[in-house]
């Protein structure tokens, strides 16, 4: 999916990658959701006095889209597209980082850029997730190599988007934790809480000022059910099912398979990520929640799907990213997404099996060999 050139390969991947989601965004439905006219609201006034949504809190998007020349549709989109592409580029990274191969590092890539979050985002870009899916694996990767500076600094601007962009420390923390790498979470737990500090001092600046509130959102109502609550109460279990299975796809038969073969930094991300990804799906839409930790996700299907041809790839990512064009960007045109699923579904059996089976060939031969 990331395209390389001969001098610059970085970039041709990234231009690449810009231009097929400007294709997405383009025909993805223009349908407007409840909540994004808090985020349009704060574009077109910059402060809204009493306004009373979490959403509200999350300025740095609508006033960096304000201060842009265009169309608000238009600019609202192109930061979706640049926002995901960059996130593609920076799972890729990170998987390097994880020991992953160049390959599979590029299968990665284009599973979290071709998945539904990342189009979900080009129908509804009026949200901080876009910035999210981007600044996540990239401050992972930052706080891995113990940069802490530099991930701090971007945790302290991402929290005037979203308070999530905070999640790698606590994610990369446990892992160092469970290891006894205490030094370096003390550098980890430093760095979150001057973002946190950031964070409040924004609340407490909005609401003083300006009376800003959460007003009804259910979200921090943790004992009253939070999120959770009020999503089961407009959902069936059906419905509720189909848009969990809609997050992840046939990939979520890769991901546990995945698992048990990923290089022992990347596992002890994603279970340290475990406790943290129920907390917010309980907080927040569980059936959008989840994608946030793409950047653990997509390396473990990855590893999958690895061994594989080049033309079984490629229909695999094909299939998925065209259910995901239904499901995601929600695009009239495209045919219902469950036979795309189905398909998908036998493709990463297959996967799943020939990953099995070259294991255990892989590991019979080791036994074999001469001590």
């Amino acid at each position: 999916m990331i395209a390389t050139a001969p001098r610059h390969p970085r970039l041709a991947a990234y231009l690449g990658l810009v231009a097929f989601l400007s294709v997405v965004a383009f025909f993805a439905s223009r349908l407007r959701l409840p909540d994004t006219f808090f985020y349009t609201g704060t574009e077109e006034h910059t402060i809204v006095p009493h306004c009373a949504e979490i959403h509200c809190f999350r300025v740095l998007i609508p006033w960096t889209v304000s201060a842009l020349p265009g169309p608000s549709l238009v600019k609202w989109k192109g930061y979706g597209v640049l926002c995901n592409a960059a996130a593609a580029i920076a799972v890729f990274d990170l998987c390097l980082v994880f020991g992953l191969t160049r390959r599979a590092s590029v299968i990665a890539g284009a599973i979290t850029v071709l998945g539904f979050g990342s189009f979900y985002t080009l129908f509804e870009p009026y949200t901080s997730d876009p910035l999210m899916f981007w600044l996540t694996p990239l401050e992972t990767r930052l706080t891995l190599a113990d940069r802490m500076a530099a991930a701090a600094a971007i945790a302290c601007v991402g929290v005037f988007a979203k308070e999530f962009v905070v999640v790698p420390f606590a994610i990369v923390g446990l892992a160092d934790a469970r290891h006894g790498r205490w030094s370096k979470v003390g550098r980890e737990v430093g760095a979150a809480a001057i973002a946190c500090a950031v964070w409040l001092g924004l609340q407490l600046f909005l609401r003083w000022n300006y009376d800003y509130s959460f007003g009804t959102n259910k979200s921090p109502r943790i004992l009253a059910g939070s999120y959770l609550a009020i999503w089961l109460s407009h959902m069936s279990p059906r419905g509720a099912l189909s848009a969990m299975f809609n997050q992840f796809g046939a990939t979520y038969l890769l991901i546990p398979v995945g698992w048990l073969a990923a290089p022992p930094k990347l596992r002890q991300l994603v279970v340290a990520a475990l406790p943290i990804a129920l907390f917010f799906s309980y907080v927040q839409q569980p059936d959008r929640a989840l994608w946030n930790f793409h950047f653990l996700t997509s390396p473990l299907a990855a590893l999958v799907l690895e061994p594989m041809s080049n033309a079984f790839v490629a229909v695999f990512l094909a299939v998925y990213a065209f259910a995901d064009l239904k499901v995601g960007a929600q695009m009239s045109f495209v045919p219902q997404a469950r036979y795309a699923f189905a398909i998908d579904l036998v493709l990463a059996v297959i996967a799943v099996v020939f990953f099995v089976r070259a294991t255990r060939e892989r590991r019979a031969a080791a036994e074999a060999e001469p001590s």
